[in-house]
């Protein structure tokens, strides 16, 4: 998935880039569209030249942005399955077996933030020169 985006502050290793709210006019998912806002930091390319105001391209790979939606999202609710068995088990009432659930979809995402902090660079979106 390659997006152009405009770069809005650039420091010594990083470049901080933004999208163009004028180039979500014609999609047609602009009414549900998040990214209008969205501002992130990436890490900029040793023989790239670039100022404040001027326009990258930036590529994340398919496969990439599938794997990371799973880990955010997917792995999380997953985890519902087992804590539900597992709390089902513990006490054999539906409430535990509920807060079983509950407690493993909150493990969950503390292991895909702890996965995502230490694959940090890994799946952040490159620069293209």
């Amino acid at each position: 998935m390659k997006k152009k985006m405009s770069v809005l502050k650039v420091s010594e290793d990083k470049l901080t880039l933004g999208c163009d709210k004028n180039a979500c006019e014609g999609c047609k998912a602009n009414l549900f569209c998040s990214s209008k806002t969205t501002v992130f930091d990436v890490a900029k390319p040793k023989d790239l030249d670039v100022k404040s105001g001027e326009e990258v391209t930036v590529e994340l790979e398919s496969s990439k942005t599938i794997f990371t939606c799973f880990m955010a999202l997917g792995f999380p609710m997953l985890m519902f399955i087992p804590g539900y068995f597992i709390g089902s088990a513990i006490k054999g009432t539906e409430l535990s077996a509920f807060l079983g659930g509950i407690i493993a979809v909150a493990a969950g995402f503390i292991i895909s933030g702890i996965f995502f902090h230490i694959k940090k660079g890994k799946f952040e979106p490159k620069v293209l020169p």
